[in-house]
C-alpha cells in the first residue's frame, strides 16, 4: 500500500505540503483519498472476479478482516456479499458455481 510518505518522496516534497495541496484541491485528505480507491478496487474485483472476500481483503492490504469489513460497510452502507448480491446476482451465482475450479489442459 502507498503512503503519504512515498508520494512525498517521489514528487520531492514535505509530506505535509503533499497533504495541504491534496486537502486544498480535492477537499479530501490523503486517507480518505486512498480508501476511496481501495473500495474501488474492491467493489471491480467483487464484481470481475472468483477471488473470494477475505482474499480480496487481504490482496488490498488489509491484515485484519473486521477492519476491511468495517471499512466497506462505512464506504458502501452494506457488507461486501450484500454489495456482490446487489449489483452483480446472476455473475455471483456463476462464480460460485466454479470457485476452485481450475482451467483443465
Amino acid at each position: 500500500m502507498v503512503t503519504l510518505k512515498q508520494v512525498a518522496t517521489y514528487f520531492a516534497y514535505h509530506p505535509n505540503y503533499i497533504s495541504g495541496l491534496l486537502r486544498k484541491q480535492t477537499g479530501r485528505s490523503f486517507s480518505e483519498i486512498l480508501l476511496d480507491l481501495r473500495m474501488r478496487r474492491t467493489a471491480l474485483l467483487l464484481q470481475n472476479s472468483t477471488l473470494s472476500v477475505e482474499e480480496i481483503a487481504e490482496l488490498l492490504g488489509y491484515r485484519d478482516k473486521s477492519n476491511f469489513h468495517k471499512a466497506f460497510r462505512t464506504h458502501f452502507g452494506c457488507t461486501p456479499r450484500e454489495y456482490l448480491a446487489r449489483e452483480s446476482p446472476l455473475q455471483h451465482r456463476i462464480s460460485q458455481c466454479f470457485r476452485g475450479v481450475r482451467n483443465i489442459g
